[in-house]
């Protein structure tokens, strides 16, 4: 069947904070609001396929981790029903998805439940392009290293077979600015939507990370505030490309310090802000948790514009115990809902994946005003935010 859908894809527990992101990002690029999206899962959103929807999707968006074009659907559960259907479908699309000569390349997402291996659906849904495309007396052939248009097979959470077409031409949480990677760090689409999570208003407040490790936070802080677009190669391929993408809020400068007590990690934190290009943007401060005081950031913020007693949020992916004992952990949860309770008027938010934060947090500072799952990788976790 040929279908016509765009598709939104982050981690589990991220379809509001992906569908919050889009209408911020269309409303400010496209003046107006994205129709409702259907949600699948806890992680997909799905809208009718609009080309300006999805080039501001793919260009700007910093949630999820990809966006595709669903182009063709299968209920077939055998792979070759699945050939004979894709073919069909392929040689009566009038689409301009493919031009002679293009290079493509396959991948299959979780296939587990279907009839056969994942190499066995890749190659059945490449043989079915090629010879789909050649009924339009057009040549495609496999380029794995730099394919034209990326081609991905999934099923849907019908078990039915989609096939779209990754208009971000793969992960988009790998921004390519990380040189140095640090002890387990945040993967970046992820730190977005922590900042989505704690409603960060660059405009008005300031950013702190008081355990900002490789920098992602901060780094994804400055980016989101000004919507910095990225050059999509496939958007062009197909047609749907416009003119050359700008940050849709170029102006936006907000304050934000990204803080370590380690000045190796610092360090790296500054490099990898460099290769991000928003090195100028953050302010990078030696600092161990328990010393982090309103005061010291006070002076920052006057230096960089800001009232001396301008309120904010302090957020943070602190260690989860891999590398922690126990008791060591309770103590510096402790001592972090110690600083936290210093910053009177600001909130404070955490991911963390121990439940020790929660009841040492508890006796300082109470009950979190939001507790949501919100898994890191392969780690169960959550993400918590406190009214200070």
């Amino acid at each position: 069947m040929i279908i016509d859908e765009l598709r939104i894809i982050g981690s589990t527990q991220t379809n509001v904070v992906m569908s919050a992101e889009l209408i911020r990002i269309a409303q400010r690029a496209l003046k107006r609001r994205p129709p409702e999206p259907r949600k699948e899962g806890l992680g997909q959103l799905v809208y009718p396929f609009d080309p300006e929807l999805a080039r501001v999707a793919v260009t700007y968006l910093r949630t999820p981790t990809r966006v595709v074009w669903d182009v063709y659907r299968s209920k077939a559960g055998r792979l070759e029903p699945l050939y004979d259907e894709l073919c069909a479908d392929i040689a009566g699309d009038t689409r301009a998805l493919w031009s002679d000569g293009d290079g493509i390349s396959v991948e299959a997402r979780r296939v587990d439940e279907f009839a056969a291996g994942e190499r066995q659906v890749v190659g059945t849904v490449k043989n079915a392009l090629i010879d789909g495309v050649a009924r339009h007396g057009k040549k495609l052939h496999v380029d794995p290293e730099r394919p034209t248009t990326r081609w991905v097979a999934r099923l849907d959470e019908n078990n039915e077979v989609l096939v779209s077409i990754d208009l971000g031409s793969g992960s988009l949480s790998a921004r390519g600015w990380r040189r140095e990677a640090g002890d387990a760090p945040l993967r970046e689409h992820l730190a977005a939507v922590l900042l989505m999570l704690c409603r960060f208003d660059p405009r008005n407040e300031i950013l702190v990370d008081p355990m900002c490790g490789s920098g992602t936070i901060p780094i994804e802080a400055i980016h989101m505030a000004r919507a910095t677009p990225r050059s999509v190669p496939t958007l062009a391929a197909l047609g749907i490309a416009g003119a050359k993408p700008e940050p849709l809020y170029a102006d936006a400068a907000p304050v934000v310090i990204g803080c370590d007590l380690d000045l190796e990690v610092l360090g790296a934190a500054r490099d990898n802000a460099r290769a991000a290009k928003v090195g100028e943007a953050i302010t990078w401060q030696r600092t161990d948790i328990g010393e982090l005081r309103p005061e010291m950031i006070g002076k920052i913020a006057v230096e960089r514009g800001k009232a001396a007693d301008a309120k904010g949020v302090l957020l943070c992916n602190p260690p989860y115990g891999e590398r922690l004992a126990e008791q060591d952990l309770a103590v510096l949860y402790r001592v972090m809902a110690e600083t936290c309770q210093r910053f009177r008027g600001w909130r404070a938010a955490f991911l963390v994946g121990n439940p020790i934060l929660e009841q040492e947090f508890m006796r300082v500072l109470g009950k979190p005003r939001i507790k949501k799952p919100l898994a890191n990788a392969n780690l169960r976790a959550y993400f918590y935010m406190y009214d200070l």
